[in-house]
């Protein structure tokens, strides 16, 4: 919001007008012309009272930017009370703001010079850009095109946020870092939050096309004068992918595109033009009205953004709390009599059997890939078919049995037997010891410092291991590095979309365990933690991490799979959720936690 604010005080500037942009206190009713650009954030995240920001949205003029249908279009309008005029950027907005009995004016979205970072004939290295925050459905769409991806350079930046946006958070740019990217970028995809959503982003739009990176969207409505087709790519959400394809491949469709969309956005509805009209109508309206409205923001909603995270809706605690007991000393027992097995066929209680392909005692890797096995015989083949197809690596494969009770350790050593070339190592426990303890002892049988975290029904492309490797290589400081993960199965959608950010790592898990991980790392901080146990293994070793001040550095692009499943370990340790994390907030007490209500 603050982008469109300096665009508009670039265009006002241009026109000899006296323009600035203030921040630091409320609009004043002294004659100056006063534009608040969304303000249901400019009022919203100040301390004001409600008295002053009432006065002082009384004596603006609100340019409003959010689609209609959303909360954040109902908050917009609590603060158009009393002004003579409302503005917004989108013609569908402007009608729905006027059948709630505004005034209502469009401004035209057009660039401005500051925007246009497109140097001619310079090589643009992102193939395909997503800007915008995460939803299930914009994450399903974009899974649909890993498999078109993983050998391009994508760039998916995806953010979600419960506190407002800083400029800290990983994969959020503003102002000359975001024209920069859209000039180095060939494609932006633009992928509505919801089914029944047609809006146009007319800010997203304009910036893509003021730096000639070509623009796919779904079909939307609101977007004249541009024209699908003259200035943009329009496609059904099933025909998007071949269409995005067509667009990458031909580069005189795409250049065409762009030059036309370029000049429509800089030339034909450059902004100095539409806000000459704007602050024409503006001053022929004169002072503001003394109108009421139903929208009036109360307190409440006016401090939204400082309440706490709401906790997690839990019920029937005590008997989640005895079913998980329960399951706990099943699990246990069954680990004792294993143990007790396992000394009396082989006279130790901890067995396990080295099986090794020829190529593996001389290898000289440089990324070892462990992969953790428990009765996943069905799709394990194909976790290791996906490993040994990686392209430009020299890897080592180290599968461990934990006790499986299906066939998944024969169908290891069968693969092994047809892919003798590559060196692959499996460990046959004769002890279920958990996935902790599992990993633990793969990677002490590793060669290399960069160790690839694989579950057995997981996958990787080709690219994966080498662009994991090289991202840890040019981030020397990084205790691991990992991609986004195309989701598929029972659920498709995205994992791990998201960089780094410890606030958010205190709030959810977000990063999965298939990462590339240096080995000293893991010994530096003691492995995997045995008494963290069903699921959380990751989310510990991330927060101890992060408590030490390490990191992780992120690919904003899909290069693995992650298959959903209707149940898995996971969901059984949600039953005891909220003593669990009350545990890591007690183990790891310097993190910023988000502050939860008590009910």
């Amino acid at each position: 919001m603050r982008d469109i604010a300096i665009w508009i005080v670039e265009a006002a500037t241009s026109l000899g007008r006296m323009a600035a942009l203030v921040t630091d206190r409320l609009p004043e009713a002294d004659g100056s012309i006063n534009l608040v650009v969304a303000p249901h954030e400019f009022y919203v995240l100040r301390s004001d009272g409600e008295t002053a920001i009432r006065m002082a949205a009384e004596c603006s003029t609100p340019v409003c930017t959010e689609q209609p249908g959303t909360p954040w279009f109902l908050l917009s309008l609590g603060f158009c009370v009393g002004s003579a005029l409302v503005v917004d950027i989108n013609a569908t907005a402007v009608r729905a703001i006027e059948r709630e009995g505004f005034n209502a004016y469009r401004l035209v979205l057009g660039g401005v010079p500051a925007m246009d970072r497109s140097v001619a004939g310079v090589e643009r290295d992102v193939d395909v850009l997503f800007l915008g925050g995460k939803t299930d459905r914009r994450s399903a769409a974009l899974a649909t095109l890993a498999p078109l991806l993983w050998n391009r350079h994508a760039d998916l930046r995806l953010f979600s946020f419960s506190q407002p946006i800083t400029g800290a958070e990983p994969g959020v740019v503003f102002g000359t870092d975001k024209y920069e990217l859209l000039a180095r970028s060939k494609v932006l995809v633009n992928l509505h939050r919801a089914d029944d959503d047609g809006y146009f982003e007319w800010a997203r739009m304009v910036e893509a096309m003021a730096n000639r990176c070509a623009v796919i969207t779904e079909p939307s409505v609101g977007h004249a004068p541009l024209e699908a087709s003259e200035h943009f790519v329009e496609a059904q959400l099933d025909d998007l992918p071949a269409r995005l394809i067509e667009l990458l491949d031909d580069d005189r469709q795409r250049n065409a595109l762009v030059d036309r969309a370029h000049e429509a956005v800089m030339s034909t509805l450059a902004l100095d033009s539409s806000v000459k009209q704007m602050l024409e109508q503006i001053e022929l309206l004169g002072a503001p009205s003394a109108r009421r409205s139903r929208w009036r923001p109360s307190r409440s909603i006016v401090r939204t953004h400082s309440h706490p995270l709401l906790a997690e809706f839990c019920p029937h605690v005590e008997l989640r709390r005895r079913l998980y007991q329960q399951l706990l000393s099943e699990t246990s027992h069954r680990r004792k009599l294993e143990r007790m097995r396992c000394l009396l066929e082989h006279g130790t209680d901890d067995h396990v059997e080295r099986f090794e392909t020829p190529a593996f005692a001389n290898a000289r890797p440089t990324v070892s890939v462990i992969v953790t096995l428990y009765n996943y015989a069905h799709v394990v083949v194909d976790a290791l078919d996906s490993i040994v197809a990686s392209s430009e690596v020299d890897l080592e494969v180290i599968v461990i049995d934990d006790h499986s009770t299906d066939s998944g350790r024969s169908v290891v050593q069968a693969f092994m037997n047809e892919n003798l070339s590559e060196p692959i190592l499996l460990l046959a426990s004769d002890l279920n010891r958990g996935l902790s303890r599992s990993r633990n002892l793969a990677i002490e049988a590793t060669r290399t410092d960069k160790v690839m975290i694989m579950d057995a029904d997981n996958l990787v492309y080709p690219t994966c291991l080498q662009r994991l490797s090289r991202a840890l290589d040019d981030d020397p400081f990084a205790s691991f590095a990992y991609a986004t993960l195309e989701a598929f199965g029972a659920d498709s959608g995205l994992r791990s979309e998201r960089g780094w950010f410890v606030p958010w790592l205190c709030e959810a898990n977000y990063i999965d365990a298939q990462a590339m991980l240096r080995r000293s790392t893991w010994e530096r901080h003691g492995g995997y933690d045995h008494d963290m146990i069903l699921g959380w293994e990751d989310w510990d070793l991330w927060l101890r991490l992060a408590q030490a001040g390490e990191h992780g550095v992120h690919i904003s692009q899909m290069l693995g799979r992650y298959r959903t499943q209707d149940s898995s370990m996971i969901s059984t340790t949600n039953l005891f959720a909220a003593d669990l994390r009350a545990g890591l907030v007690e183990r790891y007490p310097t993190l910023p936690w988000p502050e939860r209500t008590d009910s």
